[in-house]
Parts: structure tokens; C-alpha cells; sequence
């Protein structure tokens, strides 16, 4: 549940400088992160960079939905970052229309009976 796109993104990044001897605040600060969804309030505690993202998050939205993770003034919590919403939004809830109507293989088997839709 923690392993979001933006994690395994952060996690890409800091081995791909530690590999080229590269100093990952600027690579960071040199960086944008393009998402589907905005991030949850967790990513976007985590990346405090800039983020421009397709669709609003209205359940677990960290950056203007719920709360506004990258732009308030947070002790310790690294600098506010600008985030651009609505790029590209229809596209994105396609995007994940698409997604969730895909089984998972790998998904446990639901314990929920489907109904008989016998006539």
C-alpha cells in the first residue's frame, strides 16, 4: 500500500545518483514528476518538489483536494513545491478507467460472492 508510483520514483532516483556519483538534492530540484492522479498526502509529503498531475484526488488528495502538502509552510518538512493541476485530466480518468477495469493476476481471489444473474 505504501509502494506508490511516487515512491518507486523517489527510490529510482536516488539509485541512478549514487550510481553516477551525482548529488540527488539538485537532481531533484532540476526534476519534474508528471502523475495521473494527484499524489496522496504521504507522496506529496514525500517528494516536496514539483508535481504536475491529470485528475484531482478527492479522497487522499495531498496537494489542494484534502490538504495542501506542497504548498504550506511545514517545519522540517523540506520547501513547498509548485504543483500544477488539471494537465491533461480527462485523459487521465481514462487512463484509469482503464486501469481498473484490467483483472490483477496477482490480486488474492475476492471473498465476495458475485450475484447470479440467472433469468
Amino acid at each position: 500500500a505504501t509502494r506508490h508510483a511516487e515512491m518507486v520514483v523517489i527510490d529510482r532516483v536516488l539509485d541512478w545518483c549514487k550510481q553516477r556519483n551525482k548529488d540527488y538534492t539538485e537532481v531533484f530540484a532540476d526534476s519534474v514528476l508528471y502523475v495521473t492522479v494527484e499524489p496522496c498526502i504521504m507522496c506529496a509529503a514525500a517528494l516536496r518538489l514539483m508535481i504536475v498531475y491529470g485528475c484531482q484526488n478527492e479522497r487522499f488528495g495531498g496537494c489542494g483536494s484534502i490538504l495542501s502538502i506542497s504548498s504550506d509552510d511545514m517545519v522540517n518538512t523540506g520547501e513547498p513545491f509548485k504543483c500544477i493541476s488539471g494537465y491533461r485530466a480527462k485523459e487521465a480518468v481514462e487512463l484509469l478507467k482503464a486501469f481498473y477495469r484490467q483483472e490483477n493476476p496477482n490480486a488474492p481471489k475476492s471473498k465476495v460472492r458475485k450475484k447470479d444473474h440467472r433469468n
